[in-house]
């Protein structure tokens, strides 16, 4: 699998899975940008394991949202 296809199916894995989490965002939210340029420096550094790059995508996500309210 080439890096742009790795990128895709990470990006879409993450993406969807965080939809199915927060149903209230917009399927084309900016943070999906942001996700996907997270997953091509991971990828450019040389990580090629799809579900690793989804995981990692969602954590990066979640870091977006900020610090949990008590």
């Amino acid at each position: 699998m080439n890096s742009p296809d790795i990128v895709e199916a990470a990006l879409t894995r993450a993406w969807s899975v965080y939809l199915l989490i927060h149903s209230g965002i917009d399927e084309n939210d900016a943070r999906r940008t942001n996700l996907q340029r997270f997953i091509q420096q991971r990828c450019d550094a040389g990580e090629t394991d799809t579900e690793l790059l989804a995981v990692e995508g969602l954590k990066f996500l979640k870091s977006l949202e900020g610090p949990a309210e008590d």
